[in-house]
């Protein structure tokens, strides 16, 4: 009797732990997502500093004509050692050189190719920050060094108000770091501040928000420029003094390179074709189901090896067959393949300041050892917040959703949910239209009378040059004629598309495969939906041990 008690309890121990091991391999098949190891932790751009009270030594009824101007003629205002500012000064003195673009648009290409020719100016440059605030040429550099410096942009670069992307160099020519404006040591920088955005805000505000949350995000300082004129100075305006998206300690601060194991950390680019750039032929480019081209910004071209290059590719790849599945359950895989706070946070960035650009162009992406991809940094506000030339921004709607890579996120109802939820958390503080409103206006009370001389070298344009082609549908003109009602524009469109953002966020909803309450069981392992190989195993594995038990009543 005992033999045969031992044999039933064996035959129901067996089923029972057959039963459990069936669960935790339907389990892991269907609804646990691959785990990956956690990321490497990026520093977070402490912008905080920014936020700055305006230099009270300086009268804001001070107009351009005032003391440091002596002439302006043909589009050129002179100043002499006399020109003082509360803003940092950056002086460039490259003698008779001018930079140059080095890129041009190949109509046939379709893309811009090399003009063959080296396009850097060559000199020095001094920057001029005194602790007191007062800042003037003849004042000593807290900065000197030799640079080179190229004409940067590629529509931008045709404007009269240039960008320029600004390498500092030693006596040999070989790249060397300088920390300026307290924004850490680099070689690389950027002097940017587009002709087309006349409030000389929206990069500056959309960057100085974005790095409250999310790492790596462009650190920024306004300061003038003035290009050293034989004895005298040509002022070129206020800028801001940018860094650079690349990999780095200061900048976004990646594991060094390897060629060893099936993980590159990466930095990469979304945008037009370069030809000269490590073009990916990730799965969803090759099948054109995003636009644009990604393309290797780390590691560089002359270190990165085939190897490197495949697992990039493998690792994108992987994600974008995940996202791009017709099958639900392969299809949320994608999630154990990126940063879904990060691209959550890119979302509503570029979604609440109406960044119609972002997600086609000028949009990076990074990778560290974990082999997950995240969205960022932030990029090109310049023609965000209804800017765009000829398109109006719709406040009562998204645009974001349709962007390469999210229009395929928003059918998951998890992502939409983590969307509405984060805004919302953002929308009571930093978001805020109090907030928004708050820092804009002690940006323009730091910025002060600078603002009046940049209006004053650049006015004719900002005023006369009816940039905004497209009129709004009661046929007003679009384009505002003074700083203040920039601003105010601005403001209104960013307090109307958050106040929409506010009550019709859950729209994007309308995208999902299924409903939110489907997914979250889902997760939870509550729906199972058994496939029929797994079904019939589980009978027949119960069907014995029901034979088992009747054969044991009756022999007993």
């Amino acid at each position: 009797m005992r033999r045969r008690e031992r044999e039933i309890s064996a035959a129901v121990i067996a089923f029972l732990f057959f039963c459990g091991f069936l669960w935790s391999r339907f389990q892991k098949e269907v609804y646990t997502f691959p785990q990956m190891p956690e990321p490497v932790s990026g520093e977070t751009a402490d912008l905080s500093e920014k936020a700055i009270a305006a230099d009270e030594s300086f009268d804001p009824n001070i107009r351009p004509s005032a003391t440091g101007w002596t002439n302006f003629r043909d589009k050129k205002i002179l100043v002499d050692e006399t020109f003082s500012s509360n803003l940092p000064l950056v002086v460039i003195d490259t003698g008779d050189q001018e930079p140059k673009r080095g890129v041009v648009w190949d109509g046939e290409k379709d893309y811009y190719v090399s003009t063959g020719e080296d396009p850097y100016a060559y000199g020095e440059i001094f920057v001029i920050d005194n602790p007191e605030g007062t800042n003037s040429p003849k004042d000593s550099a807290s900065v000197h060094s030799l640079c080179k410096l190229k004409i940067r942009g590629n529509s931008s670069g045709n404007y009269d108000k240039k960008q320029y992307l600004l390498k500092l160099i030693d006596e040999d020519g070989k790249p060397e770091s300088r920390n300026i404006l307290e924004m850490g040591g680099d070689n690389e920088w950027i002097l940017n501040v587009s002709f087309i955005d006349k409030s000389l805000l929206r990069n500056y505000l959309a960057y100085t928000t974005a790095g409250e949350f999310m790492p790596f995000t462009p650190d920024a300082k306004y300061c003038e420029v003035l290009w050293k004129d034989g004895t005298q100075y040509r002022y070129e305006g206020v800028y801001l003094m940018l860094e650079s998206i690349k990999e780095g300690k200061h900048r976004v601060d990646l594991p060094a390179y390897s060629d060893n194991g099936t993980v590159t950390p990466a930095l990469l680019r979304r945008d037009r074709y370069n030809v000269n750039g490590i073009m990916l032929e990730n799965y969803a480019t090759e099948r054109q189901l995003t636009s644009g081209y990604l393309d290797i910004e780390y590691p560089k071209k002359d270190v990165i090896t085939k190897k490197g290059i495949q697992n990039v590719t493998e690792q994108v790849s992987r994600f974008e067959r995940a996202l791009y599945s017709e099958n639900w359950k392969d299809f949320v895989q994608y999630r154990a393949y990126i940063d879904m706070d990060s691209f959550v946070d890119y979302f509503i960035v570029n979604e609440f300041f109406l960044n119609y650009d972002a997600g086609y162009n000028s949009t990076y992406i990074y990778m560290d050892y974990s082999g997950k991809l995240y969205m960022g940094p932030v990029w090109d506000f310049d023609q965000a917040m209804d800017n765009n030339a000829t398109e109006i921004a719709n406040l009562q709607t998204t645009a974001f959703h349709s962007a390469p890579w999210f229009d395929r996120l928003l059918q998951d109802p998890i992502f939409t949910e983590m969307i509405i939820e984060r805004y919302a958390e953002l929308r009571s503080s930093i978001l805020s239209d109090a907030s928004i409103r708050a820092f804009t206006e002690s940006v323009i009370e730091y910025l002060g009378p600078a603002i009046d001389r940049d209006w004053a070298r650049w006015g004719y344009y900002y005023t006369d040059g009816n940039y905004l082609s497209t009129r709004m549908p009661d046929g007003s003109n679009r384009n505002t004629q003074t700083h203040r009602e920039e601003t105010e524009k601005i403001l209104s469109v960013l307090s109307q598309h958050g106040a929409w953002m506010d009550e019709r966020l859950d729209s994007l909803y309308q995208f999902k495969k299924i409903t939110l309450e489907e997914a979250k069981a889902q997760l939870a392992g509550q729906s199972v939906n058994y496939s029929p190989a797994l079904a019939v195993l589980f009978i027949a594995v119960f069907q014995i041990s029901v034979i088992l038990v009747i054969k044991y009543d009756n022999e007993s």
